[in-house]
């Protein structure tokens, strides 16, 4: 509780202390200097707004200044019109929000690389639609304001909105929706099998990103007095807050704002010395960063360990006090499930699943019913993983249906599973490497089946982080553990989903023998105390055969069993698929 106490503190001083300077600066230095500082605010607002969507959510969004343009358009035009000054800025926000959400649809089809050069394209096409719009834009001819001095009243609605740009920014790392966007971040498919519904996430995320920087095009657009679809639209100026976010750490609170401050002194120099080659020297370190800083200046270690500059570096992580009341209690923060043996929570009908020519589902028919633990078997390419896919959302059949306590969900997105109760695990632990342990489990906990606040999820993450012998991790990075701590992991992960149905994918393989009884205990505690139905994939037998009650065996993506244990282990076929010999010979 110190701690966090602490830097809320901090936070708070420090907000305090650049609002006092900014509201002192013009009365202390000259025009130039405050001319300067105007754009170094609009330049941090651009690079911090365009970090959210590549710093927190992963995507790289080349075409963040076409939003400013817009902005600045609307507002211009609006202002020509005599619109008065409010409802022009708000017009900024609008049309730049509202055309960020239009070009989601298409662009948020696509990922990496191809999303990259998807939104490359949106800043040129802008400057050609202002240009040959004349009769909208007034073309090349460009928009001239009233004459007015507003430098000062310009700068002060700047310092406004970049003190709002940094609220909003440590709102999105500690909130909800944050964790959201840094989910999506770390793995899409495992974000949304944990409850988060992708595309609305996606589409906000743009359009708060686009409203701020329409906002600051507006604001600079009302300082010059004139602007022309160059200026608007320029591809060279839109790589600055790139290079800015990119060059001061992207992902971190203070990352932007050290990169703009660098950068905008750079350009002081380039224009008096290097005028021409600005665009060639932003590119020029992108690509330095890239090779020899990927993480940003921040992250570099002499940085980061510095006395000086360390604090500036620290990772922005969700600051818990330690559960209070029942922290030694041993009990999961789980609805108990009251068993019933007749209830089918499952029911897969000729699920088929092919990719191209290759069916890796064929046809599969099975039915688990409340309260059984199931052990799902076969060899290597048998199709158990896929089957899981299948249930979990991840896939959808192409033909045959899935039912979830009789409602079919063979075409529902993976979140509206999970919101049923279905939660799962890895074969391949999959944790969001990025956030601490405590996080990872919390992400379940909040957009799961459980629903539970932020702060509620962090708290009751140190339960399931104990139940699976985490206890010790909770604030350690998920990319720092080993594979084993990783692969339970999952499963607090997954039973902080609050799971009626969950799917278990190898987590015992690697383990000794103490820990595999031990893995088996919890199982079997997991069906017993809270009633929560288990299908089980596993390669270790030794650990199926001491708690599943029946096994699906598959082979080739087919059922070539469904027995309880004792009996499908006396199938010749069973024996020859799963254990590679048939029963021997009596002598």
């Amino acid at each position: 509780m110190a701690a966090d106490v602490t830097s809320k503190s901090a936070t708070l001083i420090g907000a305090v202390a650049a609002a006092m300077a900014l509201t002192a600066l013009p009365l202390l230095v000259n025009a130039y200097i405050v001319s300067f500082v105007f754009a170094l605010l609009i330049a941090f607002v651009i690079a911090q707004s365009w970090d959210w969507v590549n710093g927190l959510m992963g995507y790289l969004n080349l075409g963040h200044y076409a939003f400013y343009g817009i902005g600045g358009y609307a507002f211009a035009l609006l202002l020509l019109q005599g619109t008065p000054l409010v409802p022009s800025f708000a017009a900024a926000v609008f049309f730049a929000a509202l055309a960020a959400a239009v070009l989601s649809l298409p662009i948020f089809r696509l990922k990496g690389d191809y999303f990259a050069f998807a939104t490359l394209t949106i800043v040129p096409l802008c400057e050609l639609l202002a240009s040959n719009l004349s009769g909208l834009t007034k073309g090349s001819e460009g928009v001239t304001l009233p004459p007015n001095y507003v430098l000062i009243p310009a700068y002060y609605i700047a310092s406004a909105l970049a003190l709002a740009t940094f609220a909003t920014t440590l709102y999105l790392m500690r909130s909800r929706f944050g964790y959201a966007m840094r989910a999506i971040r770390n793995d899409e498919q495992v974000a949304e099998v944990s409850g988060i519904r992708l595309f609305p996430v996606k589409v906000i995320t743009l359009a708060l990103s686009a409203a701020f920087a329409g906002l600051a095009g507006a604001v600079q657009a009302w300082q010059f007095s004139f602007i022309d679809p160059y200026t608007m639209f320029n591809i060279g100026i839109a790589l600055v807050p790139i290079a800015s976010a990119l060059l001061g750490g992207s992902g971190l609170l203070f990352g932007p704002l050290v990169g703009v401050v660098l950068l905008a002194s750079l350009q002081q120099v380039l224009l008096v010395k290097l005028n021409m080659l600005q665009g060639a020297i932003y590119g020029l370190v992108i690509v330095l960063i890239g090779r020899f800083l990927p993480g940003g200046l921040l992250r570099w270690r002499a940085v980061a360990d510095s006395a000086a500059f360390g604090s500036l570096s620290r990772e922005s992580h969700f600051e818990t006090p330690a559960l209070q009341g029942g922290s030694r209690g041993d009990a999961l923060p789980l609805r108990v499930e009251k068993i019933d043996r007749a209830r089918v929570v499952l029911e897969c009908r000729a699920a088929t699943m092919a990719f191209g020519g290759n069916v890796a589902v064929r046809e599969v028919s099975i039915t688990i019913r409340q309260g059984e633990i199931v052990g799902l078997v076969g060899p290597n390419g048998s199709g158990k993983t896929t089957l899981f896919n299948l249930i979990s959302g991840a896939y959808r059949p192409k033909s045959g249906k899935i039912f979830v306590d009789g409602f079919e969900i063979s075409n529902f997105r993976a979140d509206e599973i999970a919101g049923l109760g279905i939660g799962r695990t890895y074969q391949i632990p999959r944790p969001f490497g990025e956030l601490t342990v405590r996080e990872c489990i919390a992400v379940g906990r909040t957009f799961g089946r459980a629903r539970a606040s932020l702060f509620d999820a962090m708290q009751s993450a140190e339960v399931f982080a104990r139940f699976v012998g985490l206890e010790n991790r909770l604030e350690t990075r998920a990319d720092l553990l080993s594979l084993q701590e990783k692969k339970v992991l999952e499963l607090a992960r997954a039973l902080a989903c609050e799971p009626r149905l969950l799917l278990v994918d190898e987590v015992a393989s690697g383990l000794s023998t103490v820990e595999v009884r031990k893995f088996v205990e919890h199982i079997r505690e997991i069906r017993d105390r809270y009633g929560v139905t288990i299908i089980w994939v596993e390669h270790i037998f030794s650990a199926l055969s001491q708690v599943v009650d029946r096994l699906v065996v598959l082979d080739g993506g087919s059922v070539i069993a469904d027995a309880p244990l004792a009996e499908a282990m006396r199938d010749e076929k069973v024996l020859k698929t799963y254990l590679g010999h048939a029963p021997l010979e009596a002598k």
